[in-house]
């Protein structure tokens, strides 16, 4: 790549307002339209089709186009990163680096709504967590943008290194390690591997990290850290105490902050899990000099959505729990525990764990044996896992809709209903039984 052509590509950006597009199946009119490639995708091949759909500017690798719009760079891919790169040092945004195995997208909404309270913040949009969504989330920051809250996700060892080095922190949060995308990961110790490459950045950048003391692998890791500031459900003499008073359905918590009580905290999302997401908000808003005051209006303001940690409340009384967004073993045994709480007849409708691997068996099997360890007699599965796991249980469909189509013979009678699983099961489809109106 000819990086001295990166200033000149920023002229670009900047000329279109920095409004950036990669899909021509959306408005690219006065945008800065990116050729982006995968392994399925040549995003080189709509260059034509991006210009004749307005857009100021193509970055391609096409040199077949005369068209004075047309940027010629060998790798679309990589220019994009450099071009966010190069715009996080032209501006004084202070960046805030969120990664961990669970929690990252909800810990980056409560921070956002933290901080939100008091200073001018952006966030990536969704779980844009990748290499093409933190770039994009780097390029939405604008000159006025006092904190940029980056999520970054990993899913194979080496990609939480790429989006590390795209940008400085000011900050840096791993929220927890646990058994997350097994299926490229081979063990705990790998994806703790893969996760330090934050506290790294925080090392490379002396950035502050926050650090969920209660992990014993973080904090282990953290030992290495030249700044930190701990936070814990558990431990009193961390810099930020969260002693639990209510868990579900909503978190009320006492909050402590350096051994001293500085009032309660009321949250519209419930779950020990999601304690320490609160507890990581915190810990960045005080840091950042946000009035305990306003921390507490930024987590009560917070109302989850997007099939995350959210209750649906029917008309005969019955609550629904959605959190279907995405599963994995570590998450699924927190959601369940911090269910199995409530007071009342209870039900799980369960999908599956996808990007396990060899692993998949024995944790689809030890999810089913954790029900039944909790006392749960209403428990149903979804998926070809689980079915691998338990060939023998009666209450294990194929999909979501043949759960539902039996369902529609067999009414459930329960106060609480748990509905959790991977992205790719769509368990939200579960809602259509239920009457919403």
């Amino acid at each position: 790549m000819n990086f001295s052509e990166i200033p000149h590509l920023y002229d670009c950006f900047i000329k279109t307002g920095q409004k950036i597009s990669t899909d021509t199946r959306k408005d690219v009119r006065g945008t800065l339209f990116f050729c982006l490639s995968g392994a399925r995708f040549n995003g080189n091949l709509y260059a034509q089709l991006a210009l004749d759909n307005g857009a100021s500017f193509v970055v391609t690798n096409s040199s077949n186009i005369n068209d004075e719009r047309i940027i010629l760079f060998e790798n679309p891919n990589h220019t994009l990163i450099e071009l966010a790169r190069f715009h996080t040092q032209q501006i004084p945004t202070k960046l805030i680096a969120i990664g961990g195995s669970n929690g990252k997208t909800t810990t980056k909404e409560w921070v956002q709504s933290v901080l939100g309270t008091t200073y001018k913040t952006r966030s990536t949009p969704g779980n844009f967590n990748n290499d093409i969504g933190v770039p994009l989330t780097l390029l939405s920051f604008t000159p006025d943008t006092e904190y940029g809250i980056v999520e970054l996700g990993t899913n194979h060892p080496g990609e939480m290194k790429v989006l590390c080095a795209m940008f400085k922190a000011d900050s840096a949060l791993i929220t927890n390690i646990g058994k997350e995308h097994l299926e490229g990961f081979s063990d705990l110790e790998s994806v703790a591997q893969e996760e330090s490459e934050l506290y790294l950045m925080a090392l490379r950048d002396e950035a502050m990290a926050f650090v969920n003391f209660d992990d014993p692998w973080l904090n282990n890791m953290s030992k290495r850290l030249n700044k930190l500031r701990t936070y814990s459900l558990m431990d009193r003499s961390c810099s930020v105490f969260i002693d639990v008073s209510i868990e579900m359905p909503y978190l009320q918590t006492s909050l402590y902050v350096d051994a001293e009580p500085n009032g309660i905290l009321h949250a519209q999302l419930g779950g020990k899990f999601n304690a320490y997401n609160l507890a990581a908000a915190v810990s960045v808003g005080l840091y950042y000099g946000v009035s305990v005051e306003n921390i507490a209006k930024g987590i009560a303001a917070y109302i989850p959505n997007m099939n995350r940690s959210q209750w649906i409340m029917l008309k005969n009384g019955t609550q629904i729990l959605l959190d279907a967004y995405n599963a994995n073993p570590s998450s699924m045994e927190s959601g369940i525990r911090s269910f199995a709480t409530l007071e009342g007849k209870k039900t799980l409708l369960l999908g599956d764990m996808l990007e396990l691997g060899a692993h998949s068996s024995y944790e689809h099997l030890a999810i089913f044996q954790l029900t039944q360890e909790l006392g749960f007699t209403d428990v149903y599965f979804v998926g070809d896992e689980f079915k691998k796991a338990l060939p023998s249980y009666p209450f294990v469909f194929d999909t979501a809709s043949s759960l539902m189509a039996w369902l529609d013979t067999h009414a459930l009678d329960s106060q609480y209903v748990y509905i959790k699983g991977s992205r790719g099961i769509a368990m939200e489809q579960c809602l259509d039984y239920f009457d919403l109106s």
